[in-house]
């Protein structure tokens, strides 16, 4: 094989080595561009998803503080049996002033 021929034969190969290569560029950034795609989508879930998990931490928040302000007024309030000796001590007490006054 003379130098000619080869050096012909390396062009050939070299010029299929690079239209492969570009080939595989091609489909490379053809997929990449897919992912950033899919990635960008996920971002804007992402963002959605943050937006509504602070709504829910916000109404959380709300609901711990009205639940304490609940409890410290049933904290004040007279539960209905303690009402009902009370009103019967009150019942009591009267009546007897009443026999003291006849």
């Amino acid at each position: 094989m003379d130098e000619k021929t080869f050096k012909k034969m390396l062009n050939v190969q070299t010029d299929e080595i690079k239209r492969h290569q570009k080939m595989l560029l091609e489909e490379f950034q053809s997929r990449l561009k897919v992912v950033a795609e899919v990635q960008v989508g996920h971002t804007e879930k992402f963002k959605e998803i943050s937006k509504k998990l602070d709504a829910i931490m916000e109404m959380t928040a709300l609901n711990t503080e009205n639940i304490e302000t609940i409890k410290g007024m049933l904290k004040r309030k007279v539960d209905f049996e303690e009402f009902e000796k009370l009103e019967k001590r009150v019942s009591l007490l009267e009546k007897k002033l009443r026999m003291t006054n006849i």
